[in-house]
């Protein structure tokens, strides 16, 4: 064998994650983490509540109402499927939980989430029209600063709590 026919050594060294908050020395429960993450929440819910989202979607006959239903439907069936992937397969059968080892459902999963974002745009756009999409934005981005500060099982327990709560709120 000669020198052009080695393969390349192997890198020891990665260049850092500009992105990865524990490798600049941020741990999930660090308290800069946790403020950053708790006025990402805290922004998200007020300019929601100067929109009067709660209260648009609950009383305003705009709302196209059935495409909402479909929306929460999806939003229930993609929190049941988040729960048994993290719950059942990930603690239960304690496999590794990733793409490689359960395509289908993350396909249903992100079919799931296509379906819920494309029915609650439809529902919230005669009140809000492109303003919708902000309102989605702000719902997204409160739900994954919830979702990266608190545990699985938080996430579940208080997910299944506000949905039980506004599905019979809902109207």
């Amino acid at each position: 064998m000669t020198d052009v026919e080695l393969p390349p050594p192997p890198r020891t060294s990665r260049p850092p994650n500009p992105y990865s908050q524990v490798e600049a020395g941020y741990h999930p429960y660090h308290p800069a983490n946790l403020l950053y993450r708790s006025l990402w929440m805290g922004g998200c819910l007020y300019f929601l509540d100067r929109m009067k989202a709660y209260h648009e979607i609950m009383h305003s006959p705009q709302i196209s109402h059935e495409w909402f239903k479909v929306g929460l439907a999806t939003s229930l069936a993609l929190f049941t499927l988040k729960a048994y992937v993290e719950l059942y397969i990930g603690k239960v059968q304690k496999k590794k939980v990733s793409y490689k080892t359960i395509p289908e459902i993350t396909h249903a999963a992100i079919a799931l989430l296509l379906l819920s974002g494309i029915a609650f745009h439809v529902a919230l756009w005669p009140v809000y029209g492109a303003e919708s999409m902000f309102v989605m934005f702000l719902v997204g981005a409160f739900l994954l600063n919830f979702c990266l500060l608190f545990p699985t099982t938080v996430q579940n327990l208080v997910g299944f709590a506000l949905l039980t709560f506004f599905i019979q709120e809902y109207k």
